[in-house]
C-alpha cells in the first residue's frame, strides 16, 4: 500500500477540521477588515509578549475594534489563537510530478525553505511551538495540518520507489523529520527578518542532496 493511501483518512479528517477554523459564509468587506485588525493586533500581541498577553481587552485595545464585534468573530480567546496561527500556516504545494522523483522532491523543499524564511510566519512559529503544549485543539489542528502535507511528500517518495531511487516505503514521519527538522532548527535559530532566505533555501538543496544520497550509495534508511 502506498504512503497516499496509508494517509487518506488522516487527510479526511484534516480537511474536516480545516473547515472547522475558517469562515463558513461570505461576509462584508466592513467585516472582513475588522477580522484582519483583531487578528493582526493578536498576533503582534502574541509574538512581543506571549500568550498570555492575548487577552480580549488587550486585542480591543490595539485593535480598535470593540469585544461586542470580536466575539461575533470568534467564540473564545482560544479559538481567536488557533485563528492567529491558520491564517499563518504556509500554502501546501501540490508537487509537479511529471518530472520525477527529484524535482517534485527539491520543490516541495524549496517551499518549506520559502515558507520558513518568511518573516510573518517566522514569526508566528516559536510562538505556535510553544501553544501546543497547552491548547489540545490548536495541537489537533496542525497535527491534521501535519499530515495534509505529509500527503504531498508520500506522493513523492511513492514516485521514488517507482522509478527505484527508493528501496521500499519509507516511514513518511521519519522523512519528514530528515527533509524538514533542519529547516526548523534554523529558523528557531535564525534572525526571523526574512534576511536568511538565501541560506535556508542553500540548506534545503542540501538536506535534499544528502537524503538522496543515502540511498544512492546503498546506506541503511
Amino acid at each position: 500500500m502506498s504512503r497516499v493511501a496509508e494517509l487518506g483518512i488522516g487527510l479526511a479528517e484534516a480537511e474536516r477540521r480545516r473547515g472547522t477554523t475558517t469562515m463558513k459564509e461570505s461576509v462584508s468587506p466592513r467585516a472582513a477588515r475588522s477580522r484582519a485588525k483583531i487578528l493582526a493586533a493578536a498576533t503582534d500581541l502574541l509574538v512581543e509578549s506571549g500568550a498570555r498577553s492575548v487577552t480580549v481587552d488587550a486585542v480591543e485595545a490595539t485593535s480598535g475594534v470593540a469585544k461586542s464585534t470580536l466575539y461575533r468573530h470568534f467564540s473564545s480567546r482560544d479559538d481567536l489563537l488557533v485563528a492567529v496561527v491558520v491564517s499563518a500556516l504556509p500554502d501546501i504545494v501540490d508537487p509537479d510530478l511529471s518530472n520525477g522523483f527529484e524535482s517534485a522532491l527539491r520543490q516541495l523543499a524549496a517551499s518549506a525553505a520559502q515558507a520558513f524564511a518568511d518573516p510573518h510566519w517566522s514569526r508566528i512559529f516559536p510562538a505556535l511551538l510553544s501553544l501546543r503544549t497547552s491548547m489540545p485543539e490548536l495541537d489537533e489542528f496542525v497535527t491534521a495540518d501535519k499530515v495534509d502535507r505529509q500527503v504531498a511528500l508520500a506522493r513523492v517518495l511513492d514516485v521514488g520507489v517507482a522509478e527505484g531511487v527508493l528501496p521500499g516505503p519509507i516511514d513518511i514521519d521519519v522523512a519528514t523529520n530528515v527533509l524538514v527538522g533542519p529547516l526548523v532548527l534554523a529558523a528557531i535559530t535564525g534572525s526571523g527578518d526574512g534576511s536568511d532566505a538565501a541560506a535556508m533555501a542553500e540548506l534545503a538543496e542540501y538536506v535534499v542532496d544528502r537524503f538522496v544520497a543515502s540511498f544512492t550509495n546503498s546506506r541503511d534508511f
